[in-house]
């Protein structure tokens, strides 16, 4: 599994059943991307931290391959807070999923996902190499 392209990426549990601390480099916010340009005032804006959030847990963290069909869409999560982590290149969010429309699938993804993160050989960004195939 090709772990570079989510250098700098964490991810943790909080001890919330719903809830995990992750960190990313800071994306734009609305407001930088319509003075940019990337974006009119009048689009809707999603964040990038969801989808990172997303790609992370089933690409980097599942090993699910970029075309697989992941049960969990950006509307099932929410952004509950925030901090700068050290100079600002990176913040720290609180992500929290939400269980309208749960179903199997995302519980039995969500079960996955808590077991691996809480194995001591997880170091909030990969398991060890011994951990790696389990």
């Amino acid at each position: 599994m090709n772990r570079q392209r989510f250098r700098g990426l964490y991810l943790q549990n909080t001890g919330h059943p719903l809830c995990f601390s992750f960190v990313t480099y800071t994306p734009q916010t609305r407001d930088q991307m319509v003075s940019c340009g990337d974006l009119r005032a009048d689009d809707e804006y999603f964040s990038p931290v969801l989808f990172d959030f997303l790609l992370f847990v089933s690409e980097g963290i599942l090993g699910c391959p970029p075309d697989a069909s992941f049960p969990f869409g950006y509307d099932d999560l929410a952004i509950a807070a925030s901090r700068i982590r050290g100079t600002g290149v990176q913040h720290e969010y609180l992500i929290a999923v939400n269980q309208v429309a749960w179903n199997d699938d995302k519980q039995s993804v969500l079960d996955r996902l808590r077991e691996i993160l809480s194995r001591a050989s997880w170091d909030g960004a990969r398991l060890s190499r011994r951990d790696d195939h389990q």
